[in-house]
């Protein structure tokens, strides 16, 4: 019975043998043969356009790293100077807390002690006084923070120059249009020589 079984495998394999074998001496025959003129140049036009792109990418790789080399000595010039310059204004602010708090203050009147700067639409143009009632300019700038009045640039009279004063050192008299400082009047000539 096993004999049997054996022949009729053998029976059933010997169509795909028989192809097999075909398929390998039409293989070896394929191998074997040359490349047409034609095929070996597609061939060597393929390897070059490989290459081609190959050397295309790495030529885009240096370049992006060129430019990224450079943004990024720039950057950190950039970071640098920011930091001086940082550097250089705590230093200035110190230093002119330092002189402002020498200055002299008048106290406010009653009447102007709570007055503090509101309305921006006066301010451009009006007269500074002293608290005293001296007239020592008229306001040239103002500087806003978050939309309210931080500090005012006036201009001193008799060409003294300007100065910037803090708004915690002024009031504004709606009823006269004035606006009113606590500072001495000779501090104020003082703070023109300084520089931030």
């Amino acid at each position: 019975m096993s004999f049997i079984k054996t022949i009729a495998l053998w029976g059933s394999l010997a169509p795909c043998l028989a192809l097999a074998m075909t398929s390998a001496g039409f293989a070896q025959s394929a191998i074997s043969q040359p490349s047409t003129p034609a095929e070996q140049a597609q061939t060597q036009q393929y390897n070059q356009n490989v290459i081609d792109a190959n050397n295309a990418a790495i030529a885009k790789n240096a370049l992006n790293n060129e430019k990224y080399q450079a943004q990024l000595t720039q950057y950190r010039a950039r970071v640098k100077n920011y930091q001086e310059q940082s550097a250089r204004y705590e230093a200035a602010r110190d230093r002119y807390a330092v002189q402002r708090a020498k200055y002299r203050r008048d106290g406010w009147s009653s009447r102007h002690e709570h007055n503090i700067i509101v309305d921006t639409d006066e301010l451009l143009g009006s007269p500074v006084h002293t608290s005293n009632g001296h007239t020592i300019g008229h306001v040239e700038e103002i500087a806003l923070v978050s939309g309210r009045v931080d500090a005012l640039r006036v201009t001193l009279d008799r060409s003294r120059g300007d100065v910037w004063i803090e708004s915690a050192d002024l009031r504004f008299d709606a009823d006269k249009k004035v606006v009113l400082t606590n500072l001495d009047r000779l501090d104020l000539y003082d703070m023109t020589h300084e520089s931030y």
